[in-house]
């Protein structure tokens, strides 16, 4: 009987077919003759301390607009799973944390469960970054705005800010000191001191891009660059930015060396590390996108590699 491989993930129905890594996973588990399991991340039950996943049997088609076909709607038990990924995108809110509660079940029961559910709790995707601080631009985390403007000041008058849960590019900012609206916006992103968020020095070398580098088991595996437009700092792909082929460099693998260790022991299968010149800038862990960008531009079909591993 052929294995099942589940995915909880937001609807079928708004996969982008050509950019998507979860569908990228669909795609290659299929092809090695597993079953493709969609779940809503609110369909996850507990009976005792058996885990059921309610969803649908699909197969999955590589063409945009007629992307897959119900096969059975059912409920299964997550311990009849081969695999189960964890692909909801972010934000990682109340539901998202109580689907890694619900699933930490199914990975006690020997479920390969990528990413590990205690991992991705543990791994805030901006702090985490900070694990390997001597490889991470300057930072600062705080709520106070006296201390943002004191850190801009130390670093030529500018930086960026974030929100400590903001994910996509959304809410990331370039600040200044001889920029009006500063203090506003430190006050808009803390909630007037109520919420720390996270500050590092400018660097200029974003201009021309950060890499967006995959690494599966602690091991680099491919990456892509992002190039933001000119009207703007960031390089999400959503908010404009193009992709271009890119090389790994001696400081990506400094990075690789540092981290590899950390992924594994934290269960942190499949990560997308983000770099600027050299520096890490974060650590994604809920949802790491790319790998049909990377393939496409050239690089090695990180999907299939993934599925593979796991038999």
């Amino acid at each position: 009987m052929a294995s099942t491989i589940a995915f909880v993930m937001d609807p079928m129905e708004g996969i982008g077919v050509e950019a998507d890594t979860s569908f990228a996973f669909m795609l290659a588990a299929q092809s090695q003759g597993s079953r493709v399991f969609h779940v809503s991340p609110g369909d996850i039950s507990l009976h005792g301390a058996d885990i059921s996943l309610g969803g649908r049997f699909v197969e999955v088609f590589d063409r945009a607009g007629d992307h897959f076909r119900v096969v059975e709607t059912a409920r299964i038990w997550a311990r009849d799973c081969h695999a189960i990924f964890i692909r909801t995108d972010p934000p990682f809110d109340e539901d998202y944390l109580m689907a890694t509660w619900l699933l930490s079940f199914a990975e006690r029961q020997g479920v390969r469960v990528v990413n590990s559910p205690a991992g991705i709790r543990a791994a805030n995707e901006k702090l985490y970054a900070l694990e390997f601080a001597e490889h991470c631009p300057t930072t600062l985390v705080t709520s106070s705005q006296t201390e943002v403007l004191q850190f801009l000041e130390s670093y030529g008058g500018s930086g960026i800010a974030k929100p400590l849960n903001g994910h996509g590019g959304f809410g990331v900012l370039k600040v200044s000191t001889d920029d009006s609206n500063t203090k506003a916006i430190i006050d808009l992103l803390t909630h007037e001191g109520d919420r720390p968020i996270l500050v590092q020095e400018f660097l200029p070398e974003a201009a021309q891009g950060d890499k967006r580098i995959i690494l599966v088991d602690g091991t680099i595996r491919g990456g892509i660059m992002r190039v933001p437009r000119e009207d703007d700092h960031r390089g999400n792909v959503h908010v404009g930015g193009q992709v271009v082929s890119c090389e790994i460099d001696e400081a990506d693998r400094k990075i690789e060396k540092a981290m590899s260790e950390r992924l594994r022991a934290d269960g942190l299968y499949f990560v997308g590390i983000d770099v600027i010149a050299g520096k890490l800038i974060e650590v994604n862990v809920t949802s790491p996108t790319l790998v049909r960008e990377i393939k496409r531009l050239g690089g090695p079909d990180i999907a299939t590699e993934v599925i593979r591993s796991l038999f």
